[in-house]
């Protein structure tokens, strides 16, 4: 199921999918491997992890007082920008997701309605963090504009 990811940066326009912390935290760090969305998605390949700057505050407390899992106080982790990359391997229905994969490992760890999609994530590796707007969707993002902006006006490109 896997492929090959690059474990050097990529350059130009590269796809790109935007969440809320700590998802995006914990997708680029491989804490999850799994985010559910209500519309699916036939792209497989390289994908970007954007973080926004919204923050699920219930999802990071439970986190923080119920597992061990690192995560950043909320002032350290980074929003609004590029923080990670992965490969997008697998888009289906939760029922079709290989059946190794742990209730933890997913965004919707409780269970998730049917009729979502899982996205599957894997090989995934954090970045350092390339200030930069999200979109809705799956996105393009120019690396080569991106990193040869200055950091202050990255911001400002997409």
């Amino acid at each position: 199921m896997s492929n090959a990811l690059n474990h050097a940066v990529p350059t130009g326009l590269i796809k790109a999918l935007s969440l809320k912390q700590p998802i995006a935290w914990l997708i680029a760090n491989k804490y999850l491997l799994v985010d559910d969305r209500t519309w699916g998605t036939q792209y497989r390949g390289t994908i970007l992890i954007h973080a926004s700057k919204g923050l699920y505050q219930e999802y990071y407390d439970y986190l923080k007082s119920n597992t061990n899992i690192p995560l950043p106080d909320q002032d350290k982790l980074e929003y609004g920008g590029v923080i990670g990359m992965a490969n997008l391997t697998l888009c289906c229905r939760p029922s079709d997701l290989p059946t190794n994969i742990r209730g933890e490992q997913r965004t919707h760890f409780n269970g998730v309605n049917h009729a979502h999609f899982g996205f599957l994530f894997e090989q995934a590796i954090p970045m350092t963090f390339m200030p930069c707007r999200g979109k809705l969707g799956i996105f393009e993002i120019n690396l080569e504009e991106l990193n040869s902006a200055p950091t202050k006006a990255q911001a400002d490109l997409f």
